[in-house]
């Protein structure tokens, strides 16, 4: 049975779309065509995300093909979000010498990504950001999606205490890096994985790249609600990865999103000030920045 030696275990909304996507350009990376199969959380994010494997057949068989591959693993963002079952199961299935990696984004910035995520995709999110993030608890007990935990998501410390306390192979990115650096955070990654880091690799592209809004209402409801236009649509351009994929789609029906409302920002950092703090002291890295 091939089982992964490395995971990469979030944050969400922190590029790992598209260091999954150039990471399995390496010969020697295998990482499974199922992003995120969250099967060490199975019984947290049971109903409450589209996709998820729970059982163990199934996962193990994700990393069929994987033979003669140096770096073999998967990405489930809500490993870090759900750490302690994680690393829980990461250990039983698993071992303690499994590689583990992180990247991290600034938390105010992360949620409100986040939100405009869900916004333009979940028919659900019907609210203003503010309206969400007062929200959250009442969705938490209702079992709404997780990706509307826009700040619950956002606290990474004790996530990152406990991975660093279980495994003594922990690589940790930082977001703002890697959308400067990709090439240089990639070879870091390459390095730590014990693989060659100078195989070259394109770094052109970018995915899940956020920003964007439905330029009125009308327009998300005619393409978030079934109905017979988007039905139509549908036939004209097929779907690959969803219907709001494609180049022509988002320049037509789509415009950049505002910034985050000032006040707003500065009620996230006061909510996440201690934890940023936590997360400094435990990573000893200068982490001021999130908190202006």
């Amino acid at each position: 049975m091939n089982k992964p030696n490395f995971l990469l275990v979030g944050a969400g909304k922190s590029a790992t779309r598209s260091l999954y996507n150039y990471m399995i350009q390496h010969p020697d990376v295998f990482m499974p065509k199922m992003k995120e199969p969250q099967f060490f959380v199975a019984n947290e994010v049971a109903g409450r995300i589209q996709k998820w494997l729970d059982d163990e057949k199934k996962y193990f068989h994700l990393f069929d093909g994987s033979e003669g591959k140096k770096a073999v693993g998967e990405a489930s963002v809500m490993y870090l979000f759900f750490y302690e079952e994680a690393i829980r199961n990461i250990l039983k299935y698993l071992s303690p010498q499994v590689k583990i990696m992180v990247i991290l984004r600034n938390p105010a910035e992360r949620a409100y990504s986040a939100y405009n995520f869900v916004h333009l995709n979940n028919p659900e999110e019907k609210f203003s950001f503010e309206e969400a993030l007062q929200k959250e608890d009442e969705r938490w007990n209702d079992r709404s999606s997780l990706f509307m935990q826009y700040r619950r998501m956002g606290l990474y410390a004790d996530a990152v205490k406990a991975y660093k306390e279980n495994f003594p192979n922990l690589h940790i990115m930082w977001y703002d890096e890697f959308r400067k650096e990709p090439e240089r955070v990639l070879k870091g990654v390459f390095k730590f994985l014990g693989i060659d880091p100078e195989v070259p690799i394109d770094y052109t592209r970018v995915w899940n790249k956020g920003g964007k809004r439905w330029k009125n209402p009308m327009l998300r409801w005619l393409f978030m609600s079934d109905n017979i236009f988007k039905k139509t649509y549908k036939v004209f351009f097929p779907k690959r990865k969803g219907v709001r994929t494609h180049d022509f789609f988002t320049q037509q029906f789509m415009e950049q999103t505002e910034p985050m409302n000032p006040e707003t920002k500065k009620q996230l950092i006061d909510y996440f000030r201690d934890d940023i703090l936590k997360l400094q002291a435990i990573t000893g890295r200068d982490l001021s920045a999130w908190m202006k």
